[in-house]
């Protein structure tokens, strides 16, 4: 009768492919520390361990995630940092989903109805674009963090004395599609990232090589970062948003200009398994043309048939598959010509 609560499920459904189920090991199953307190609860209802397997048979309910405050703006909030905190890691899930309409204007003014995903996400979730302003913010996060990176690995033992390494000021920050040039002048208590148009931003935080969860603080503003080392740089996930960020020196900012993209291979001609899941049955065979919305065969997967139908005509080359078979996610199921 107080107050006001929110419940977001978390499922084992990937929301990049249409929310499909996802099946696999939790790798890595780190709920938000539960709160009890008078102006605030957080709650997490769950039968999942760190270890266990979330398998296709069963429902893909992982957790019931939950807040209460004094108002929905506050549970809202609350809402968003436990999201935040949230380490799941190991399967595709729903996670960036919750995050995204925890933020989204018409979820936060009340103005919904069980139309909203179909009206905000017509075309289905493609992750979040941050402002401009978070993106700055994210740069000069990660500029500081590979800072803190970049020294730890000056103290490695054992190294030739003609081999020393100087860690620089000046930095390449690339970002959601942009590129800053930075420069990071740190002290005791954390860093100032100054950007080309002199903007200039204090880092301050708790992040240390290693560790999965960064609290972060930008001028003033707080961030809650999923943190993991990628090859040249970080993954930063925050807000339904999940980042590639590079951070290189200008030096080597300069050489990738050099290098080629790898393109994806060409699958335009395969019929890829959307799921994990069992081969119940297959409609066609090979040498059969087949016209554009055909069944071609029904994945079953957690309590679902699923029926796989052709996108255009064409003929069946190949069938690699064979009812009863376990597949997993982008397995070839067959070949057309």
């Amino acid at each position: 009768m107080n107050g006001w609560a929110i419940e977001s499920r978390l499922y084992a459904e990937d929301p990049y492919r249409n929310f499909l189920p996802s099946i696999g090991r939790l790798t890595r199953y780190r709920p938000p520390t539960e709160v009890k307190e008078k102006a605030v609860i957080v709650r997490n209802d769950t039968g999942v361990f760190e270890g266990g397997e979330i398998s296709m048979y069963y429902d893909p309910m992982i957790a019931k995630l939950c807040t209460w405050a004094p108002n929905r703006a506050k549970a809202i909030e609350q809402m968003r940092t436990a999201l935040d905190r949230f380490e799941l890691e190991g399967i595709g899930h729903n996670l960036p989903f919750l995050s995204a309409v925890m933020d989204h204007e018409r979820f936060v003014s009340g103005n919904i109805t069980t139309a909203f995903i179909a009206e905000e996400y017509p075309d289905g979730f493609n992750g979040v674009d941050l402002s401009d302003d978070k993106i700055i913010d994210l740069a000069a996060c990660a500029a500081a963090m590979n800072r803190v990176a970049e020294i730890r690995r000056t103290k490695i033992s054992g190294r030739m004395d003609n081999h020393e390494r100087r860690v620089g000021d000046d930095w390449v920050v690339q970002i959601s599609g942009k590129v800053f040039s930075v420069n990071v002048s740190a002290d005791t208590n954390g860093a100032n990232v100054i950007f080309e148009d002199k903007t200039s931003i204090r880092i301050t935080g708790d992040w240390f090589p290693g560790k999965k969860i960064a609290n972060m603080n930008a001028n003033g503003n707080k961030l809650v970062i999923k943190m993991s080392k990628l090859t040249g740089g970080f993954r930063m996930r925050t807000r339904g948003a999940d980042l590639k960020v590079l951070v290189r020196s200008p030096r080597q900012a300069e050489l990738s200009e050099y290098m080629q993209e790898k393109l994806p291979p060409d699958t335009s001609k395969m019929l890829l398994c959307p799921m994990p899941g069992l081969i119940v049955k297959i409609d066609v065979k090979a040498g059969q043309e087949v016209q554009e919305g055909q069944p071609l065969c029904t994945v079953e997967a957690m309590k679902m048939e699923n029926i796989l139908r052709a996108e255009r005509t064409g003929t069946i080359a190949k069938i690699n598959s064979n009812v009863g078979d376990s597949l997993a996610v982008d397995d070839v199921i067959l070949e057309f010509d």
